[in-house]
């Protein structure tokens, strides 16, 4: 029987809304031979057993879903809702969690899950399905998918990850099957400037060491890169068919190959593609310098985001962030003269992090040129070295991850150097030393777009304020 596929971003809480490019991709992949659709159960606001209801409605025979930590629950659940309601169907579940943990997302799923993917699915999934297919779950053939991970007569099964060094050969999201123009305005970094606005990513990788993130791990510790003409195609393709006006860079480390910018930069300006342009999910300090800001700027670039993660020096060193407050402070000052909108990301709670360190970081924060904070407690997610040292020294159990619901502001881990209340309370008064200046407030404010930009705005905050 030929495989119906639907893949899902689960429903959950969040503060963006967004295209799931991840799964777009997938689609891409499949299309040619299934049926396949991507739903946003998030953006259409539909739970476990509505997403049931669906897959049992259109006669879908495999569900695969994006799953992040904090959406495991919700996804176990929607995973038995399927089950329940039609037994055959094969449940997969790929993305963050499964890769950092994928031994223990098998364990965690039981038999509501028969499958998940750690690393990049794009070769993999498609080799699955073939299988599926063809009615064969043998070893041998299960044995030879790149990522897969699965069951052996009650051994779990990791087969060895693959990143892809070609990212050309995976084409672009499907968005016919997304398109930017039905998402709310709810974007990545809640501020924009420019609609339709559409997420993209042009490399993959991360170098560096960080040890509280998952980058590293995730996406393999070599920037692999798209060729410019493939991203400029896309890009023109969403401008042209899909009517889109603002793109957010989703990379870890877009600015790490400056001449990658530089002619990245110079090929808007040559095609006058007229975008407005930002990064969502940060880039790191120390690899933009004032040539190179100025190129962006000119390019339609407008707005920039970095993690500074804490104003105590003793915790940069101890993240391994691999930067000086000195170096933060002249870097931020550099791109502020250049004229972007600044957001800096910042994490309170690290272990053995002290109510006076917090202070420093309140402080520093205060005093930087930046327009807006966002500030969230330390998690340790699975598979990152501060977790695994935390699981070693008995402060967290194995199972962290499967003992919560979690976002990135709730509060999860508490070092034994705060109380929970200190810590709740010490975020609440970053946020408002921080957002309660005048001049900030005002700031922010002029930044809102449309009454229902309003209405997404104050949702976020009051989940801020109430974390």
């Amino acid at each position: 029987m030929t495989p119906k596929v639907l893949l899902v971003k689960p429903f959950g809480i969040a503060d963006e809304i967004i295209p799931p490019i991840s799964l777009g991709l997938l689609a891409t992949q499949i299309r040619g031979r299934y049926e396949v659709k991507v739903l946003d159960a998030l953006k259409e606001r539909m739970n476990a057993t509505a997403v049931a209801e669906l897959v049992a409605a259109e006669k879908f025979t495999v569900v695969g879903f994006q799953a992040w930590t904090k959406d495991i629950h919700e996804i176990k659940a929607t995973c038995a809702k399927v089950k329940e309601s039609a037994p055959d169907v094969v449940t997969i579940v790929g993305g963050i969690h499964p890769t950092m943990a994928p031994e223990r997302t098998l364990s965690f799923f039981g038999p509501v899950l028969d499958f998940a993917y750690q690393g990049e699915a794009e070769k993999g999934l498609p080799a699955l399905l073939e299988l599926l297919g063809a009615g064969d779950r043998s070893a041998a053939s299960l044995g030879s998918i790149p990522g897969l991970v699965w069951r052996d007569n009650g051994r779990t099964v990791c087969n060895e990850n693959c990143f892809l060094t070609d990212l050309d050969s995976v084409g672009y999201p499907a968005w016919d099957l997304m398109p930017p123009a039905s998402y709310p305005e709810a974007p990545h970094g809640a501020f924009y400037r420019n609609f339709p606005i559409a997420p993209i990513i042009i490399t993959r990788g991360c170098p560096f060491s960080c040890r509280y993130c998952s980058a590293k791990a995730a996406s393999g510790g070599k920037l692999r890169s798209r060729s410019l003409q493939n991203v400029l195609e896309e890009l023109t393709s969403l401008h042209n068919e899909y009517g889109v006006r603002e793109i957010q860079i989703e990379d870890d480390n877009f600015t790490m190959n400056k001449q990658f910018v530089r002619d990245f930069c110079e090929s808007l300006l040559s095609r006058k593609l007229q975008f407005s342009w930002s990064f969502p999910n940060g880039i790191r300090l120390d690899m933009v310098d004032k040539p190179l800001l100025q190129l962006m700027k000119k390019a339609g670039c407008y707005a920039l985001n970095f993690g500074v993660e804490s104003g105590s020096q003793r915790i940069l060193d101890m993240i391994k962030k691999g930067l000086t407050l000195e170096q933060i402070r002249r870097q931020l000052i550099l791109a502020h003269d250049e004229g972007f909108y600044i957001g800096g990301f910042f994490i309170v709670g690290f272990p053995s992090e002290t109510r006076e360190e917090i202070e420093q970081t309140i402080k520093f924060a205060c005093s930087l040129p930046l327009d807006r904070i966002g500030v969230s407690y330390f998690q340790p997610f699975p598979g990152t070295p501060l977790a695994q040292e935390l699981v070693e020294k008995g402060e967290i159990p194995a199972d962290w991850a499967e003992q919560h619901h979690t976002t990135l502001h709730d509060l999860t881990y508490v070092t034994p150097t705060l109380s929970a209340h200190e810590l709740q309370s010490m975020r609440r008064k970053m946020l408002r030393s921080f957002y309660l200046r005048p001049r900030t407030f005002i700031n922010m404010l002029r930044q809102v777009n449309s009454p229902q930009h309003l209405y997404y705005m104050a949702k976020r905050s009051i989940r801020w304020i109430k974390a």
